[in-house]
């Protein structure tokens, strides 16, 4: 009997003992250093608005085709305009369209040119 009193009394002393030093509750760990970069906002992109021009010798169809696809792409075609230079039989067709893509970009409302190939 006073063996088993005597275990578990230095039991409890060992073990409050070692207890002494832990907290009572759970601390909140210390946070690493990150050597990931930060997180930055991107700015909210800006609407493009351009304008593409190309001569052809062949027609106003060609020229117009042509300059819509230097366009970038998703954009939309806000003004067409062709005009002829030169004397003939050595005329060139210039045509020059206007672009955007802000979401509020009103189309030309032209038939769409196509080339040959289509």
């Amino acid at each position: 009997m006073i063996r088993s009193l005597l275990s578990s009394s230095l039991l409890s002393v060992l073990c409050c003992w070692g207890l002494a030093g832990a907290p009572l509750r759970a601390q909140p760990a210390e946070a690493e250093p990150s050597t990931a970069p930060e997180a930055v906002a991107e700015p909210i992109p800006q609407p493009l608005r351009g304008s593409e021009t190309y001569t052809s010798s062949i027609s106003e169809v060609d020229a117009c085709n042509r300059a819509q696809m230097l366009r970038p792409a998703d954009s939309i075609v806000t003004r067409m305009h062709f005009w002829r230079s030169g004397e003939e039989g050595q005329r060139s067709i210039t045509c020059r369209i206007d672009w955007s893509d802000a979401e509020d970009a009103v189309p030309t409302r032209r038939p769409i040119l196509f080339g040959p190939s289509a």
